[in-house]
């Protein structure tokens, strides 16, 4: 295996040293420490495995740093920025430092000097660490030519967002920027699905209509919790031309099948058919409950399933007696 450039391998040093003596260093030495570490995991990603050579470091280092824009802030701010939108989509972790510890090794190679660095930082922001290489490392493999402009353009905020909602999401914030994140951040998975299946295949007549910035400045009055466009929606978008009276039936579909694909991806299970048949069932539950309320006996709801077995195999008419 091909060793690190000296120079490259004191820097580390220095910078580990550095956070060891003080835990409270300017925030921007943390913030480049991170930049470091993402640029290592984007490089040895693109090469298959831990075993990228000085070369390719170099050239990655030599196009700049991935995060400039938030060279000022701290991996603290950074954390609690990706906690928030954890938590709003409801999968906030919190793991031990000993799991951190293996996730970070998995991410980087094990040099003393890394190790330190990373021994030296807070919980939380360990855990800021870990979640955006992972998240570089997911978008490398999936976009290997792309990964490092596509980060550079996310930056932290945005890698907190494919961590959380997965790699599918990059590609529409690095095209419609950070307008994008408030729609995820203040509406989640439903109003991303509202936003990238009704609002942006109409963008051009929404923006004309100055509906699209409308929609950009506060979501969550065009759609709900599960998806769905809401009144106010259904009339800001008729004064684009748009009719959305089906888009709503759409929009609880996704949301449907949205929840119920989280439910059985959580036991590694979220494939189309069993999704399907989740919206089936949910189906007959939801006729089942109004049945319910109307009054009206739910064996209704079930006779085309007993109704042909009555038929065939009707209750047999008691024998006559012969005496």
């Amino acid at each position: 295996m091909r060793q690190r450039p000296i120079r490259a391998r004191r820097a580390s040093l220095a910078l580990a040293f550095g956070l060891s003596l003080a835990p409270g260093l300017a925030s921007a030495g943390k913030v480049a420490w991170l930049d470091e570490v993402v640029q290592e995991v984007l490089v040895e990603a693109r090469a298959g495995g831990k075993a990228a050579g000085a070369e390719g470091r170099a050239a990655t280092r030599g196009a700049g740093r991935l995060f400039a824009r938030e060279a000022d802030e701290g991996l603290t701010t950074l954390a609690r920025r990706s906690d928030d939108l954890a938590r709003s989509a409801r999968k906030l972790e919190s793991p031990s430092e000993a799991l951190l510890q293996a996730r970070f090794n998995r991410l980087v190679r094990p040099e003393a000097a890394t190790a330190r660095a990373f021994a030296a930082l807070e919980p939380a922001e360990k855990r800021v660490v870990v979640e955006m290489g992972e998240a570089a490392r997911q978008l490398a493999r999936r976009y290997p030519d792309q990964a490092e402009t596509m980060v550079r353009k996310l930056g932290t905020e945005g890698l907190a967002a494919v961590r959380v909602y997965g790699d599918d999401v990059a590609e529409i914030v690095v095209k419609e920027g950070p307008e994008g994140l408030g729609v995820l951040r203040k509406t989640g998975r439903g109003g991303w699905n509202f936003f990238t299946g009704t609002v942006l295949p109409n963008k051009k007549k929404l923006a004309a209509a100055g509906v699209l910035a409308a929609f950009l400045a506060d979501p969550d009055k065009f759609v709900d919790t599960a998806g769905r466009a809401t009144e106010y929606a259904v009339r800001q978008f008729a004064r684009a031309g748009i009719d959305l009276a089906g888009a709503v039936g759409a929009g609880a579909a996704r949301g449907l099948e949205g929840s119920i694909g989280r439910a059985l991806s959580a036991y590694g299970l979220d494939v189309a058919t069993l999704r399907y048949l989740g919206m089936g069932l949910a189906g007959l539950l939801a006729f089942g409950s109004a049945l319910v309320v109307l009054g009206l006996p739910v064996r209704w709801m079930l006779w085309p399933v007993t109704g042909p077995f009555r038929m065939i195999f009707g209750r047999r008419k008691p024998a006559k007696s012969m005496t």
